[in-house]
């Protein structure tokens, strides 16, 4: 009988983890998605798409990397107390939309340097990216 209760509470306890993986890799996949919707509005010069997908961006991050309480229950144990450093990368990420916005919505510039100064904000975004990826992950 004990042999029972501990092989399911390995079994339920690997599927919650499998669970949570899987919920955290949603997210990881969503973000990218809305990475790769701006950089398409920057080819493209679709400042509607580009605007569209910064915002999204930001809800996005928001929800779950600027939250401390929903991304550390999406990382894994070994890495729980590591959720400030992406809580520091949301707050970054957030000020560069911001800026990408703010940027595009300014009818005194010039059309390059909207560009110019948009893709910079969005290049450290990325940065941010890389950086909490590497950090969290002891890469």
């Amino acid at each position: 009988m004990l042999k029972k209760a501990l092989i399911s509470l390995v079994v339920s306890y690997s599927f919650a983890t499998s669970a949570i993986a899987g919920e955290l890799k949603a997210d990881m996949d969503g973000l990218a998605s809305n990475l790769v919707e701006i950089q398409m509005g920057f080819f493209t010069n679709n400042t509607e798409l580009t605007l569209k997908s910064t915002k999204t961006l930001k809800e996005h991050v928001h929800r779950v990397l600027g939250n401390e309480d929903a991304i550390t229950k999406l990382l894994p144990d070994n890495v729980k107390h590591k959720a400030s450093i992406a809580l520091n990368s949301a707050e970054i990420i957030e000020k560069n939309v911001k800026i990408i916005e703010d940027t595009y919505n300014d009818t005194n510039s010039r059309a390059i340097t909207k560009q110019m100064k948009s893709q910079k904000a969005f290049v450290e975004i990325q940065n941010q990216c890389f950086r909490c990826h590497n950090l969290v992950r002891d890469w």
